[in-house]
């Protein structure tokens, strides 16, 4: 059976799981919360996911946030991988690559 697909903010996503029976959560002193482990492995939560809230009336709607950092990276390490080039090749060329920056960058240093 396919996933069910909603819009929101006019971004479409798709219902990747349900948790059936309703869970309460306790608010810290501190003001956090703590989301039951077996929801979020019901819903496929990464670890380290962060989440943008929004507050609707009396309630709060959690919505995933991509990682900027982590889909870069994953997009930069696909290319690499594809290209052959090896995580040695990238820093053999590191140093050198700085040294040039900072010769350019900062000429009174190199006199």
């Amino acid at each position: 059976m396919a996933s069910p697909n909603v819009t929101l903010g006019g971004s479409k996503m798709s219902v990747i799981g349900v948790v059936s029976a309703r869970q309460t959560v306790r608010q810290r002193a501190d003001g956090s919360l703590t989301l039951p482990s077996r929801t979020l492995r019901a819903l496929a939560v990464p670890p380290r996911q962060e989440w943008s809230v929004l507050p609707m009336g009396k309630a709060l709607m959690l919505i995933p946030t991509p990682s900027v950092v982590l889909e870069s990276s994953q997009a930069i390490s696909k290319i690499l991988a594809e290209e052959g080039v090896t995580r040695a090749e990238l820093l053999a060329d590191l140093d050198d690559e700085r040294q040039q920056y900072n010769r350019e960058r900062y000429p009174e240093l190199y006199g």
